[in-house]
């Protein structure tokens, strides 16, 4: 897949919310940080305010630092993104739907005021505890529903869908609850 950018460009701004993030989760490259950004954003179920992006820090990270290892699926799931959402699909819309979830979701990052990189893994985790309810249907039942009655040859000539589906990808982020701890400064008084 193309690299929706050559390199990825920051405001000044966003450069020191980066900073930020690195210097109080200990992540030691303003990649991952970037990564964690784009995918906290795209989780997000709006599509980000089309703000104007200036881009005046000397921060640049290339597109192969930024994927790293993820491949094609970050830009599979800004595209994802952008079908749910009925945008258009050229490359420069793909290129700004990119720029603007990664200004977001760097933003929404220091928003949660992070201590440590817990938090930030926490953000991630899913309550995998409770099973999913299935519906469970008898074989003979399973075996109607695959019976298939051709009436119409038109219907085994079509092509099947290549195409993603607009639930295909789907990122889960749950928000850690702050524990609240009861700690509070006694005052002694010394008598003398």
């Amino acid at each position: 897949m193309q690299p929706i950018v050559k390199r990825l460009r920051f405001s000044e701004k966003t450069r020191y919310q980066i900073i930020n993030i690195k210097t109080k989760t200990q992540i030691p490259t303003y990649a991952a940080i970037c990564r964690w950004g784009i995918c906290y954003s795209l989780a997000q179920n709006t599509v980000p305010s089309p703000v104007p992006q200036v881009f005046d820090s000397n921060l640049e990270i290339t597109w192969s630092t930024f994927v790293g290892d993820t491949g094609a699926i970050i830009p599979a799931a800004v595209i994802q993104f952008c079908r749910q959402h009925n945008l258009p699909l050229d490359s420069e819309s793909i290129e700004r739907q990119f720029e603007l979830h990664l200004a977001r979701g760097i933003a929404y990052l220091v928003g949660l005021k992070l201590s440590g990189i817990e938090e930030l893994v926490g953000l991630a985790l899913v309550d995998r505890s409770t099973k999913p309810k299935i519906e469970t249907k008898s074989s003979l039942s399973l075996a109607n529903e695959a019976t298939i009655e051709v009436t119409e040859p038109s219907i085994c000539l079509q092509k099947p869908e290549t195409e993603l589906k607009p639930n295909s990808i789907k990122l889960v982020w749950h928000a850690p609850e702050k524990a609240t701890t009861g700690k509070s400064k006694k005052r002694i008084s010394k008598k003398f």
